[in-house]
């Protein structure tokens, strides 16, 4: 279900939510370029709805980027793939593993076998992904899964399962995780300015200045 548009400095945001466990898909413009971030399709009309659109924006897919490999994430990169070869899927190489295996990415356990083509480029700390006239960087944010991301934009941040309005994710796929992801949110995403837009992987969005103030765990 396709959500608010967004305008933040140029660059067009919109935000669909798909899936029983309300999967935010963000759908990014700038330019002809565009990117999609975590394609969180798991029924037929979803793959129509977001295919409809990314076409009725008149541009090139570029990539489309997993912020961590877990189902309800990467549930579209199949058919955002065969509807446009030419987009790069990129993950980091932590959870690369996880985009080809249902066990390892956590659909198996609800009964299900999603999996998606491997990626076509991994990422790392600090890289730039270049699209239209702007860039978004990487963040490696982990501890829900080894291999989370964040990718800052100008005057916003994606922060994928790590970070959400008023609560953080579930990290406890591996030892010490929660203590790393909270690590990582303070370190890495609190740092930006008060008034940065979150656009989390769930939920609403938030405020780099309001987790600071009220997310009980960040305190």
């Amino acid at each position: 279900m396709l959500g608010k548009k967004l305008e933040i400095n140029k660059i067009a945001i919109n935000k669909f939510t798909f899936g029983p466990l309300k999967t935010n898909c963000y759908v990014v413009k700038n330019s002809n370029d565009i990117i999609v971030i975590d394609s969180g399709i798991l029924k037929k009309e979803e793959e129509n709805e977001l295919i409809d659109f990314i076409k009725s924006l008149n541009g090139k897919l570029c990539f489309i980027i997993n912020t961590h490999g877990h189902f309800d994430h990467i549930g579209g990169n199949n058919i955002l793939k065969k509807s446009f070869p030419d987009a790069k899927i990129l993950v980091h190489k932590e959870d690369r593993k996880k985009l080809t295996s249902s066990e390892k990415n956590g659909s198996k356990e609800f009964g299900l076998n999603i999996t998606s083509p491997d990626c076509d480029r991994e990422v790392k700390d600090k890289e730039i992904i270049n699209f239209g006239d702007c860039s978004l960087t990487i963040k490696h944010t982990p501890g829900h899964t080894k291999g989370s991301i964040s990718l800052v934009g100008d005057g916003f941040i994606f922060t994928g399962d790590t970070l959400f309005a008023g609560t953080v994710g579930i990290a406890r796929e591996y030892k010490n995780a929660f203590n790393e992801m909270i690590n990582s949110i303070k370190e890495k995403i609190l740092i930006l300015p008060d008034d940065f837009i979150i656009l989390p992987g769930h939920m609403e969005n938030s405020t780099i200045r309001e987790e600071k103030m009220f997310n009980p765990f960040l305190q």
